[in-house]
């Protein structure tokens, strides 16, 4: 089981994926064992695996974005297919990633199935190893779930699935823009140094940040690995910057979280969110994290957590799998980064009052203060 975890928290930390972008095509539908077959006009389960090739009829192609975090599901049919079941020669589907390591990658999205608005919940598992593609269906309407009734006697198992297996080709990382490596980072003093995590810069080999339009080169500083801090430096001279908390986190305590989940394939406007600390432990028992519930995804690691007197707590470094857990997610302790500073010769800013800010207060330190980050 805690292996299971382990592999569960380590594959949110996937703002730095660093893979090229990849196309399945030339797929093939496969009807599992135990899926019906006609004999005498009588539906009788079979008892071998069936190969169906589709490219005379229609292509599927699953194309999956890294930058963006979703899979492009696409679908284009022949003329006379088209007109044989009336529907539209070319259907594309995107589908959020909520899950994802070196063998297996998972997500989510809504199909509409008709004019009347049907749709269904589709769950797409993606096998690395063997290029398997798995598309769990589940009815959200009276029509789609009819549609879902129709999946399960075809495939014999009852749980509504297509299953493809297509050949794989990746897209070269020098024609991804940004690279394969986006994060967020934060001001801690009006030099224009930064901090963020570690696993957002490592393999880089220039770090840049976006700050008020315009992008900046970096330079990296110092790394810790264990901690997963970096700490990076800009020719900037920032007028909001991040004081450190003097006061000691409490569970309960209101905390805010800064960000770009999903990188600028979302938007490039920094997100916000909000939560308390659930727990002043992160994972097995690590003493230099707070749990907290406010969301991260992908895109939020390195961001800043303030609490209600806009003074960083900690530092947003990963959550546990959206499929598999809810609200759980992790940041570093402002006081790890603190001794992180200290031991590469950078002093800290630290609040000198306790004292609640409104919210246009802390908003303004939050977009002022934070940064994207990518690299090349």
């Amino acid at each position: 089981m805690k292996k299971l975890l382990s592999i569960i928290v380590v594959s949110l930390m996937w703002c730095n994926f660093g893979v090229a972008d990849i196309i399945f095509k030339n797929c093939f539908l496969v009807l599992p064992v135990g899926h019906y077959k006609y004999t005498d006009g009588k539906p009788v389960p079979s008892t071998t695996e069936e190969i169906i090739e589709l490219k005379d009829d229609e292509r599927r192609e699953f194309y999956i974005s890294f930058d963006e975090s979703v899979i492009y599901k696409s679908r284009v049919v022949t003329r006379k297919w088209k007109q044989l079941m009336d529907i539209d020669r070319v259907k594309n589907v995107k589908h959020t990633i909520t899950f994802i390591d070196e063998k297996l990658i998972l997500a989510k999205g809504k199909n509409l199935r008709d004019d009347d608005g049907n749709f269904t919940t589709d769950e797409i598992e993606i096998n690395l190893e063997n290029n398997e593609i798995r598309i769990h269906i589940k009815g959200e309407t009276p029509a789609a779930k009819k549609f879902v009734e129709m999946l399960k006697k075809m495939d014999g198992n009852g749980n509504g699935t297509e299953i493809f297996r297509c050949e794989r080709e990746n897209f070269d990382e020098k024609d991804n823009d940004e690279g394969g490596s986006s994060g967020t980072a934060f001001f801690i003093n009006k030099k224009g140094y930064l901090l963020t995590n570690n696993h957002v810069v490592e393999g880089c080999t220039l770090s840049k940040i976006s700050y008020k339009n315009k992008d900046y080169d970096t330079k990296l500083i110092a790394t810790d690995k264990t901690l997963d801090l970096a700490l990076l430096k800009s020719e900037l001279k920032p007028k909001t910057f991040f004081n450190f908390s003097k006061d000691e986190t409490k569970k309960l305590n209101t905390i805010y979280v800064a960000g770009y989940p999903l990188g600028k394939g979302l938007s490039d406007d920094l997100k916000i969110s909000s939560g308390i600390v659930s727990s002043l432990k992160g994972f097995e028992d690590n003493s230099n994290e707070i749990q907290i519930d406010a969301p991260i995804n992908s895109g939020n690691s390195g961001g800043p957590i303030i609490n209600e007197n806009g003074d960083l707590i900690a530092i947003a470094v990963s959550g546990m799998a959206k499929d598999q857990t809810e609200g759980i997610n992790f940041g570093i302790k402002s006081s790890a980064a603190e001794r992180f500073l200290k031991s590469n010769n950078i002093d800290i800013n630290k609040s000198l009052y306790s004292r609640s800010k409104n919210k246009e207060q802390l908003r303004n330190i939050l977009e002022e203060g934070t940064v994207y980050t990518y690299c090349n």
